[in-house]
């Protein structure tokens, strides 16, 4: 009899988002994605590959190639008459778990002496929970993966607990407060903990020191996205000289213990010709200086870096470059619309590998592509979803590159016109601001993208791009726009920035017509006293008059003023990057082209 199995690992969320730094976030994806990748690999084995539905190799060789784009945390197989399910189960769960436990080893190996090394090897092996569920092959593929994954899900209800084997009355961890931390430094612990990038009374447990010690490939930091544009704008001015000769004389005021501590991001692929890859980003940040010893502990010498930063951007300025960099940064979150649906009208195995093939050879091995075509770091890809960190002045293009891939992708899977389509959101953050809160706000923002905002119709929902703007100072701000509409939210923010950058349209025009909103709600104007007090107010700007004809055109109803206010102010942090970044401003025509 043949079978149907789906395997699931966990805890994705628990494991990946307990970060306090991107790299961090990013070794969390690839581990699990990895671990995945092993239990993949034992069920291709032992029934082979041609009977894996999600992923979908054709061989071993290229399963090893799907993983590098990253695999889902559920599996998918049919299971061939004469093979146990639950012995190909029972194996794929050990596998995903011996995989962990060897990087773990190798990961804390050299700093054993420093760690609770058995607790921590403990940890590791207790965080992964797997759990497999199987069916008959009968009645009909698509009614018995229905029921499979229903299956599956009440398997998870029901979760396993063991005791605890590795408690202590230990500080707890600093990232997710479960697990006792597994430090126990012996020597210099101030040095220890640089080597190791532990903050001062940051306490981490197995799996978190997992994700900080594992050679995971390089990933870019918030801080190198938020300098990006400010790197591309020194470029464009021929300035790289004098910006790389005053970062090593900063460089050169530390000691060299703190000047050698390796950098693991600077070898991404996107810094490889930046100054970034011989010298940390945080150097260009006066705010930061502190954070390296021997400044904090030389008041003089930490003075006189300030100094030198403060002469690099009278230097940078003189030859037009915008200086100092600048502090925002952008957190892209996408993932595909009606899929579950796409999904469920699959009719046989066949049909749903072809999907699962062509999802994964044609969008998620090229999302990668895309995100460092626009200067990013990819955190994860299967499937639909995307989670990746830009620069400002490039994240909206990769954005729309990447639903047009999609959507490319997915066409011929549409239903009466209902393709799948791929909604994101895009958070815009301080790239001090923690972690955890940028995650948070993308995955607010993703939702709304997906769900409209409130009020909204429900034919309006999905395939949109929804982008909000934190500021250190003032309140959040949310937009939202459908790919389909024309211009796109994407075009007009890029227009509204030009128009700023170029003072066509005065910055203070959007904070006029904010406070007009806030008095038209207190009191309760008409929709047309409100339409004709924006038209004055644009009318009455220092601007001519074919762009407040276009500034007009946007208007209509209540929902139009704001909509063009909010997006006035979203373009503003946009306008910035781009001006730093040194991007031409586009012309109406070439605009239109677009």
């Amino acid at each position: 009899m043949e079978y149907l199995i789906a395997i699931t690992l966990g805890p994705v969320q628990e494991f990946i988002a307990s970060a306090r730094r991107f790299r961090d976030f990013f070794a969390g994806s690839r581990l699990l994605s990895e671990a995945a990748a092993s239990a993949a690999l034992s069920v291709a084995k032992a029934i082979g590959p041609q009977n894996l539905i999600f992923p979908a190799p054709e061989s071993l060789e290229e399963l090893k190639t799907l993983g590098e784009a990253g695999i889902p945390n559920v599996l998918l197989a049919k299971v061939p008459s004469g093979f146990d399910p639950i012995q190909l189960g029972e194996e794929a769960l050990e596998a995903a778990k011996a995989y962990l436990k060897e990087k773990a080893e190798e990961a804390f190996g050299p700093y054993r002496e420093h760690l609770r090394f058995q607790e921590a090897l403990e940890q590791v092996e207790d965080l992964l929970e797997g759990y497999y569920a199987y069916l008959p092959l009968q009645g009909g593929y698509a009614e018995t993966r229905r029921r499979l994954m229903a299956l599956l899900a009440a398997r998870k209800t029901t979760r396993d607990f063991r005791p605890v084997s590795w408690g202590a009355p230990l500080y707890k961890s600093s990232l997710d407060g479960a697990r006792e931390s597994v430090l126990a430094f012996r020597g210099n612990e101030a040095r220890l903990r640089l080597r190791l990038g532990l903050r001062e009374g940051e306490h981490l447990s197995g799996p978190d020191l997992l994700k900080r010690l594992w050679e995971a490939p390089p990933f870019l930091s918030a801080t190198h996205a938020a300098a990006l544009p400010f790197w591309q704008g020194v470029k464009a001015r021929g300035a790289q000289r004098v910006l790389e000769e005053a970062l090593g004389e900063v460089a050169n005021l530390m000691d060299k213990e703190d000047r050698g501590v390796p950098v693991r991001e600077a070898r991404h692929p996107v810094l490889r010709n930046t100054p970034f890859a011989r010298f940390d980003v945080r150097l260009l940040y006066e705010t930061r200086l502190e954070e390296f010893p021997s400044l904090a502990e030389d008041p003089g010498r930490l003075e006189e870096a300030r100094r030198r930063l403060s002469r690099l951007w009278e230097e940078l300025r003189k030859r037009k470059v915008k200086a100092p960099p600048g502090t925002y940064y952008a957190l892209l979150l996408g993932d595909g619309d009606r899929m579950g649906k796409t999904i469920d009208q699959q009719d046989s195995p066949e049909v749903h590998r072809a999907l699962s093939r062509r999802q994964a050879l044609e969008f998620a091995q090229e999302v990668g592509k895309i995100v460092a075509e626009h200067q990013g770091g990819l955190i994860y890809s299967g499937g639909d979803d995307v989670l990746a960190v830009l620069p400002l002045h490039t994240a909206l293009r990769a954005a729309w590159a990447l639903a047009q891939r999609f959507q490319e992708v997915m066409a011929p899977y549409g239903q009466g016109g209902e393709a799948p389509s791929l909604s994101v959101g895009m958070a815009i953050v301080h790239h001090l601001e923690h972690l955890q809160d940028a995650l948070e706000l993308v995955r607010r923002t993703e939702k709304v993208a997906k769900e409209g905002l409130p009020g909204g119709k429900e034919e309006e929902r999905k395939n949109a791009l929804a982008v909000a703007y934190s500021p250190r100072s003032g309140s959040e701000l949310t937009v939202r726009g459908r790919w389909d509409e024309a211009p796109r939210l994407t075009q007009r923010l890029y227009r509204y920035a030009d128009l700023l950058r170029t003072d066509a349209v005065p910055a203070k025009a959007a904070y006029e017509l904010w406070a007009l909103l806030q008095e038209a709600e207190e009191f309760r104007l008409s929709e047309e006293a409100l339409l004709a007090e924006a038209r004055r107010i644009l009318g009455r700007k220092a601007m001519e008059k074919a762009y407040q004809e276009e500034l007009g055109l946007r208007l209509g109803g209540k929902t139009g003023v704001r909509r063009l206010t909010q997006e006035l102010l979203l373009a503003q942090p946009l306008a910035e990057a781009l001006e730093q970044a040194a991007v031409p401003v586009e012309s109406l025509e070439v605009w239109r082209a677009h």
